[in-house]
């Protein structure tokens, strides 16, 4: 849930439009599969393919249509359109936007969202607001039951950067939710969470130096958040949460890099389950559905070998292992689990590296999993 409605998994990236959709997929952890925000972003400028004059008046309409495919929810579509427009010169673009998606299993959610960045990037504000319904299999003491999850949800973020390399800030998220059985539930366990209210209170910090924000090959992006979080339907519980991830970017000659990730968090004992710590939802490893693993601490790293192919066409292979336990202690005393494969990449615009990306992994389980998304993995 990580990432139906939070999605991570990009607190400071560029909104697309509907990037409020994108929000609102962390009803269950899906991980930046629908939509790449800095994607959108950028290919909507390589449609003007000129210098756009500056004012919301001055701004440009843009729909863009996206496929997606993923372990939590299936097969479906997203379909953004937005307003984009130049606050000041120097600054990236800002973006007023809505979106709707609805995937082959019923899962459907509707979103209304903004960024706006001015002063040569130093201040970037972001809001969000949306509803979802989601239909996916939440692992209850190791057997997958099929739930039905709805959300209200509102975010607000904002962004100060100190230096044009490191951001600091802060956010709040506002999210209610109702979670049930899909179909009949009589004699099954009871679900870990009914009905919740929940706000949350983050500190963000931001430091990225990589050459490219879509396919980098060197440099490095380390991206930290400090959650609390009050149920706000109950009068005596509280949680919280850290959540600290490095991506380091090495190239090897003209047509080849190496990419990798390593993620922490944890998360106190009375975190929603939607809120833990997850294999998958936390830290976008392939390979495992982001619902199975999910405890109050986790450690995973991954590697990517990229090649370029031609000027629009590469391919990667990925490889990773993670854990989740009750605490960083306790890690050790689970299985490790591990997962690779293969990707093929086609980049969509000509002017910037923002890529279609089909993923197929293999796990230790011996199971396969196809991923089709917009943008990189990390």
């Amino acid at each position: 849930m990580t990432a139906l409605f939070a999605t991570t998994r990009k607190a400071a990236a560029r909104i697309f439009p509907g990037a409020a959709l994108f929000t609102l997929l962390t009803l269950a952890p899906v991980q930046a599969d629908p939509l790449s925000n800095d994607m959108l972003n950028e290919s909507l400028d390589d449609a003007r393919e000129q210098e756009t004059p500056l004012g919301f008046g001055n701004g440009s309409v843009v729909v863009a249509p996206v496929p997606f495919k993923n372990v939590l929810i299936g097969a479906g579509l997203v379909l953004g359109g937005g307003y984009l427009f130049n606050i000041d010169e120097g600054s990236d673009t800002s973006i007023i936007g809505l979106g709707a998606m609805r995937s082959d299993n019923g899962t459907n959610a509707y979103g209304l969202g903004g960024k706006f960045v001015w002063d040569q990037n130093r201040w970037q504000l972001s809001a969000s607001l949306g509803q979802a319904e989601g239909f996916y299999d939440l692992y209850v003491g190791g057997i997958p039951v099929p739930v039905r999850q709805t959300g209200d949800i509102v975010n607000v973020s904002v962004l100060r950067g100190v230096t044009p390399e490191i951001l600091f800030g802060a956010s709040m998220r506002y999210l209610d939710t109702t979670l049930g059985y899909d179909g009949p539930g009589s004699g099954l366990p009871a679900l870990p969470e009914g009905q919740l209210e929940v706000g949350t209170f983050s500190l963000l910090a931001k430091w990225d130096t990589r050459d490219d924000d879509f396919s980098a090959r060197s440099g490095h992006l380390l991206d930290g958040a400090l959650t609390y979080g009050q149920i706000l339907n109950s009068n005596s519980r509280d949680f919280s949460k850290a959540v600290l991830t490095y991506n380091h970017y090495l190239p090897l000659g003209d047509h080849n890099s190496l990419a990798a990730r390593f993620a922490a968090c944890a998360s106190s004992d009375d975190t929603p389950f939607f809120d833990q710590c997850s294999l998958g939802g936390t830290d976008g490893f392939r390979g495992f559905s982001p619902t199975e693993f999910l405890n109050d601490a986790l450690l995973s790293a991954q590697a990517e070998y990229r090649h370029q192919f031609s000027n629009r066409f590469s391919g990667v292979a990925f490889a990773g292992l993670g854990n989740t336990g009750s605490s960083f202690g306790n890690l050790r005393d689970t299985d490790v689990r591990y997962a690779g494969g293969l990707g093929l990449r086609f980049q969509l615009s000509k002017k910037f590296k923002a890529v279609f990306s089909v993923d197929v992994s293999y796990n230790d389980r011996e199971e396969d999993l196809l991923y089709i998304y917009v943008g990189q993995r990390f």
